[in-house]
């Protein structure tokens, strides 16, 4: 089987579309009361086990969904700094522009939403819905804006923090990935690890900044990682989705944090390595769906969440709270489409300028 050729692998934009679709799920599902008891831990209806303790979980696992998103990350924005000189001075402003211009649109967004539909707290709602019902302060916006510590105004932004602190240390994810190249598996299972290890030891930093390396490991061993046989890459697709969606169905005593943690991440790990060398997941990750839906994925990402709960908040209490996800869903694809042409795509070509004008050797090329 021949290898892809060097490049942009343009496949990793669907696996982001679908990544972000599965965290859209994830997030309606939970104005579903019943489905909200599970993500925290209480019991809930026979009739809805098949969907919250069974492997068909893994279409609203979006915890995970989140992981796979960290481990991308470190992927491609190490490949091209591994291919290529990077200057960095181009880089850390372009990038941040590139992230808080659409972080503070989505926040703006989520704000008039909060003022607009009140975030109540009623029994008949579900416990997630009901966690929203905070009060604003000068302080909660503050750390909201900055990304220091943001609160459920827009929860998904919590990954921000850790995309944003993952950017400052580019440099240094990078140095690892080329001095480790030649055994870039063993930096990859030590990402592994040492965010096991954080999860015991209950460290969010140790937890989330090994994500990052993994993908940056992944990177180092690219051009050595020959195209995944096809029988071999059913086999692996099929042990990665029944991985990441592990904490649903585990076993005792399997069904231990940091058990789960690394078989998640391994997991992770090969959705991506499936994405770029396996050609199946390649073929359907260039389709028109996955192709569309990665080119939508962060402004959906960003968006999803205050339009879920403000739905939630809004329709009465006495409609089915499935009427809540059939209404979010379609919403919130159409508000992402909007937030895509009309900040996201400007914020990427201010980037992209930004860079371009810092530059001394040009532009950095897109993975």
């Amino acid at each position: 089987m021949r290898d892809r050729p060097a490049g942009r692998i343009g496949s990793l934009d669907g696996l982001r579309g679908i990544a972000a679709a599965v965290v859209l799920v994830h997030h309606a599902f939970l104005t579903v009361p019943p489905l909200s008891k599970s993500n925290y831990g209480l019991a809930v209806p026979d009739s809805l086990l098949w969907l919250t303790n069974s492997p068909l979980h893994v279409i609203w696992a979006g915890r995970e969904a989140v992981f796979v998103f960290f481990v991308l990350s470190g992927f491609v924005l190490t490949l091209p700094a591994l291919r290529r000189t990077q200057d960095w001075v181009a880089f850390f402003p372009s990038r941040a522009v590139r992230l808080y211009m659409p972080v503070v649109a989505s926040l703006l967004i989520a704000l008039v939403l909060y003022l607009l539909v009140p975030r109540t707290s009623d029994p008949h709602q579900a416990l997630w819905v009901n966690a929203h019902a905070q009060t604003l302060s000068l302080r909660s916006l503050f750390d909201d804006f900055t990304l220091v510590s943001p609160t459920l105004l827009n929860s998904p932004l919590w990954s921000l923090t850790w995309e944003v602190l993952f950017s400052l240390l580019v440099p240094l994810f990078v140095s690892i990935a080329a001095v480790t190249m030649q055994r870039w598996w063993l930096t990859a299972i030590a990402g592994v690890l040492l965010s096991a290890a954080g999860e015991y030891l209950h460290l969010q930093w140790l937890i989330y900044l090994p994500m990052f390396l993994i993908g940056s490991a992944l990177a180092a061993g690219w051009e050595r990682i020959r195209a995944v046989p096809t029988g071999l890459g059913w086999g692996l697709l099929v042990a990665s989705l029944l991985g990441i969606s592990s904490p649903a169905w585990f076993p005792p005593p399997f069904s231990h944090p940091v058990v789960e943690q690394v078989v998640i991440l391994a997991a992770a790990f090969t959705i991506v390595l499936l994405a770029g060398k396996w050609l199946p997941a390649e073929r359907f990750l260039l389709g028109p769906v996955p192709r569309e839906l990665g080119r939508i994925s962060f402004s959906l990402y960003l968006v999803h969440e205050p339009i879920a709960v403000s739905l939630a908040n809004l329709l009465p209490v006495t409609w089915s709270p499935w009427w809540t996800v059939v209404a979010t869903i379609p919403i919130a694809i159409g508000a992402a489409f909007v937030f895509s042409r009309f900040v996201e795509l400007p914020a990427h070509r201010l980037a992209k300028a930004i860079a371009k004008r810092l530059s001394s050797g040009g532009t950095a090329a897109r993975v």
